[in-house]
């Protein structure tokens, strides 16, 4: 008698796979659109769960789960929970070889386990992708970090924009879920009509308010000693992140905060990657309860507990800072999000701002040196990744480092580059030989045998189906040989087609995302440059208000984001100030009476009043005494005692 089949609706889905009794606001509804088959736009805060909104459907449904990812972190970190859960998951990025693609789309199309295939939008258009998507069961297509198809969005990609394509190449049925956590209304109308939406479908927004995260501006001249009063006032042993916008600064900040006796630790892109992975994970675990690092930390990591989110400056956009301030408490208990504001920083952001911009020929030149770097010819090098260092680069052709940087954002924004940012990515290893010739290669090549041995040993038969992390530090320990010697033994065994070897890499790298053009005809939109550069400053104005608001501020960022009369959140410093401010008010409005009544008795010193009244009260009795002689209601006399004065 065979079993019965597992039970497939969302909810239990859900408890079998993710240990959750119950769905987070707005996630049931969603899925729910998603299964019966409506295109869907998701907008979820920080911290909302959007992955659950295309993972639960896509386990419902027959067929693959196609997801496209902007971030190589965000996708690798996916890919290992899904695995973790027991969930066959692959992933084509930049960075990998022919061989690691050419396998993990072998296993999406044969391999009928494999539910999710995560891509870079740059892959979803080369003739292997589309040539294999074609043949695969494809359920679901789901796009992550949707506002990156929008150029009126924050952080505009133009490979997203060809993702209506894959939709053609896809049987009709097909839905597409969008996904993202700042979209506004403007944005969410880009992305429907540029995934070709079909009638019938659903956009799911839930309030970016967060009722127990209070925003505050701080002003102040000395940066670092406001942030040691903020920590101090949150509380020992919380844990937290501060943003700093260099490198540099994450080292010395995190420095200043050693030195005052708190735990903290420097994280940026530069550190070695294994460096990197252990300050993370000591994190994580509260080993280390401050991490300073620049903006790219903290995208994929699910980490409840943060309760404070600190910048010692101002994101150039206010999606960014929002994002970036939303993973303080994510729990749903109280949190800070602080950004420390020095006198002329309006002002720098404006200045970065027309900076990030360079001339056109600035332009030109930096993707003729991008080129000289890679040895890349006119026509070749598309989807071809390599190790790329800014400071190196800015160095060989004395390029001003800013300049670089600009200039390749601008021909990342425009869809000529990309740059992906530090990933490890451990050495991989597949055994392409079937066991029988492979041990007939052993036996003739006694040098090999050793290695090969070590390696079916420590991972089993498992290299025969697929690629397996290796680490070569291990294998050299076990032979006795050193790590550079492994390598050069892999490689060669690479070479002559016994195994296909994919060295660790973990530093940032380059790509053209189009054949290479020559310099000078490079087809670069000015029109396109130009309302980049008019959006840039409108976002940049955004913030420079946020940073001087008068209002609350979670108010100020749901209109931005455009939410209809939004309440004021009554935890911001904007909020508890006027609050502070009305009970003072409120204060000194109980007081005025019984301070008139005590002079009506007898004129009396303001400090024999103030020994009449409680000690707590002398600054609400000093204002209201000020207030009854400014309004006349009480006079000095010659002997310096207050009087009512003749005929009140």
């Amino acid at each position: 008698m065979s079993s019965p089949p597992p039970e497939t609706s969302p909810l239990a889905l859900l408890r079998e796979h993710w240990g959750h009794t119950a769905f987070r606001p707005g996630q049931e509804e969603i899925i729910a659109s998603v299964l019966a088959g409506h295109d869907t736009l998701t907008l979820l805060p920080t911290g909302g769960g959007k992955s659950i909104c295309f993972q639960v459907p896509a386990l419902a449904r027959p067929g693959i789960c196609v997801v496209v990812s902007p971030l190589i972190a965000l996708m690798k970190d996916q890919v290992d929970n899904l695995r973790k859960r027991g969930l066959k998951a692959e992933a084509i990025y930049a960075g990998m070889s022919h061989q690691e693609i050419d396998h993990a789309l072998d296993n999406c199309v044969y391999g009928r386990s494999v539910k999710f295939l995560y891509v870079s939008p740059e892959r979803l258009l080369t003739e292997l992708f589309q040539v294999r998507v074609k043949k695969m069961n494809v359920g679901l297509l789901a796009i992550d970090e949707a506002h990156c198809l929008s150029q009126w969005g924050y952080d505009f990609r133009p490979p997203y924009l060809r993702i209506a394509e894959l939709r053609e190449a896809l049987p009709a049925g097909v839905p597409v879920i969008a996904l993202t956590a700042t979209a506004t209304a403007q944005v969410q109308a880009d992305i429907v009509e540029k995934l070709k939406f079909r009638p019938g479908f659903g956009i799911f927004r839930q309030s970016f308010a967060r009722p127990k995260l209070s925003y505050s501006v701080l002003q102040t001249e000395d940066k670092l000693r406001r942030l040691l009063e903020v920590v101090r006032g949150v509380g020992p042993g919380k844990t937290g992140i501060v943003y700093a916008r260099t490198r540099r600064q994450t080292e010395d900040t995190a420095a200043f905060l050693q030195q005052h006796k708190f735990s903290a630790a420097a994280y940026h892109a530069g550190l070695p990657s294994d460096k990197r992975t252990q300050v993370q994970q000591d994190w994580i675990a509260d080993k280390v309860r401050l991490i300073v690092a620049t903006n790219a930390f903290g995208m994929g990591i699910d980490k409840p507990d943060v309760r404070l989110v600190a910048h010692l400056d101002a994101p150039d956009t206010l999606e960014a800072y929002y994002q970036e301030a939303g993973r303080a408490g994510r729990d749903g208990q109280y949190a800070f999000a602080v950004l420390l504001a020095g006198p002329n920083d309006g002002d720098e952001l404006r200045r970065r701002t027309n900076q990030s911009f360079p001339p056109l020929d600035t332009v030109r030149r930096v993707y003729q040196a991008l080129a000289n770097y890679s040895r890349t010819a006119v026509g070749g090098g598309e989807l071809a990744a390599f190790d790329f260092e800014l400071q190196q680069f800015a160095e060989t052709y004395r390029i001003k480092a800013v300049d670089a940087h600009n200039s390749l954002k601008i021909l990342q924004r425009e869809g000529f580059v990309q740059l992906n940012e530090a990933v490890n990515t451990p050495a991989r290893v597949h055994l392409v030989l079937n066991h029988q010739d492979l041990y007939a290669f052993q036996v003739a090549n006694a040098q090999h045998d050793l290695l090969i041995k070590s390696l079916l040993r420590i991972h089993g038969g498992e290299l025969f189906a697929d690629f397996q992390t290796i680490s070569e530090n291990s294998l050299a320990t076990h032979l006795r040989r050193s790590v550079v010697e492994v390598r050069q033994q892999l490689r060669y065994l690479h070479t002559a087609g016994i195994l296909h070897y994919q060295p660790r890499r973990e530093s940032p790298q380059a790509m053209f995302t189009t054949p290479r053009f020559d310099a000078p005809k490079l087809p670069i939109d000015q029109v396109r440059m130009t309302a980049a550069r008019d959006l840039a400053r409108h976002k940049t104005n955004a913030v420079a208000q946020y940073l001087v608001g008068t209002r609350c501020r979670q108010q100020l960022l749901l209109t931005y984001f455009d939410e209809t009369d939004p309440a004021r959140c009554g935890v911001c410093d904007m909020c508890l100030a006027e609050k502070k401010a009305a009970q003072a008010a409120a204060e000194v409005a109980s007081l005025r009476e019984p301070l008139l009544q005590h002079v009506r008795q007898a004129a009396q010193t303001p400090r024999q009043l103030l020994a009449a009244f409680a000690p707590q009260q002398a600054a609400a009795i000093t204002a209201t005494l000020r207030e009854l002689v400014d309004r006349g209601e009480l006079a000095y006399a010659a002997d310096g005692k207050l009087q009512v004065p003749a005929g009140s």
